[in-house]
């Protein structure tokens, strides 16, 4: 099955044809079933007056896991009036979408969440056009309140192998750090995000004195991307520079959009930690990523 119009046109026409909607658009779908990734969650998004996100489950929630897909709406801020929406998948043949109809968000001072575990099946979404081309658009429509100009969207994706997916951080003159401190590299930038390399080189926490402790810290954003929540799958080193029998720990990881850490305190023994490793007092840390998510405005 083809588009009739491009992508990026149908998300223009979609968005100025419903202005009270948020349009969640998901490329390369296939990667979260590949990945195991349960959850994917929209950026914070404002309409009818609230904060909302969406949250797709692509392999189904809960007694739908492995047949349908899953989607859900939650609040932000406190819901203090009685709101009408409806919850869709958009078909990129023709204009229609698939829907269970209208709903009514109840007044409710903390986070709630409404919506259908069996939203859509697998063979629907696939058969009857709602994935083309790896690619399938969700989303949100409220009814009853003041229109935007236009509606809104975004574009998630996961990505494996992306730009820049090596990094390693040299630290020259590695006995001249402080032992008893945290040492972080320049800052550097994969996906939508900025990125730096943490170390504590005498342990954290319990490891203290006894491990070499390595982090991944995801820190702000590039401009104009949303601030939300970053998968990352990811390896983090310390290369051997004889034999490049390098040491290296695995780590899944959904960031938060506030600055967060992910690492092992217990990444390497303190007794390991001369050569191959440290070489001429340089010790090379590096990081691998493996699979990225990103997020634009679209």
């Amino acid at each position: 099955m083809s588009r009739p119009i491009p992508i990026e046109e149908m998300v223009r026409l979609f968005k100025s044809r419903h202005t009270t909607s948020h349009l969640f658009k998901i490329d390369n779908f296939s990667l979260l079933k590949k990945h195991g990734v349960e959850k994917v969650e929209s950026s914070v998004f404002d309409l009818a007056g609230h904060k909302w996100t969406l949250s797709v489950y692509p392999n189904g929630h809960k007694s739908a896991k492995g047949t349908h897909v899953s989607i859900f709406l939650m609040n932000q801020v406190s819901v203090n009036v009685l709101l009408t929406y409806e919850l869709f998948v958009v078909s990129q043949l023709e204009r229609k979408w698939h829907t269970h109809g209208r709903d009514e968000f109840d007044t409710n001072p903390e986070p709630a969440t409404e919506g259908f575990l069996r939203f859509i099946s697998f063979a629907d979404l696939e058969r009857k056009g709602f994935l083309i081309g790896d690619c399938c658009m969700f989303g949100v429509k409220f009814y009853g309140i003041e229109p935007a100009n236009p509606g809104t969207a975004e574009c998630f994706s996961l990505i494996e192998k992306p730009l820049n997916h090596k990094v390693t951080w040299m630290m020259s003159k590695f006995s001249s750090f402080n032992p008893g401190k945290a040492h972080q590299s320049n800052e550097f930038v994969v996906g939508t995000r900025k990125w730096r390399i943490k170390v504590h080189p005498r342990g954290y926490n319990e490891e203290k004195d006894k491990s070499f402790s390595v982090y991944l810290s995801a820190e702000g954003f590039v401009k104009n991307a949303p601030n939300t929540k970053t998968y990352a799958r990811f390896k983090l080193r310390v290369l051997d520079q004889v034999s490049w029998n390098h040491a290296e720990r695995a780590g899944t990881e959904w960031f938060d959009a506030e600055p967060e850490q992910s690492g092992f305190a217990d990444f390497m023994p303190l007794e390991k930690l001369d050569e191959p490793y440290l070489v001429k007092d340089k010790l090379y840390v590096g990081v691998e990523f493996e699979v990225i998510s990103t997020t634009n405005y679209c």
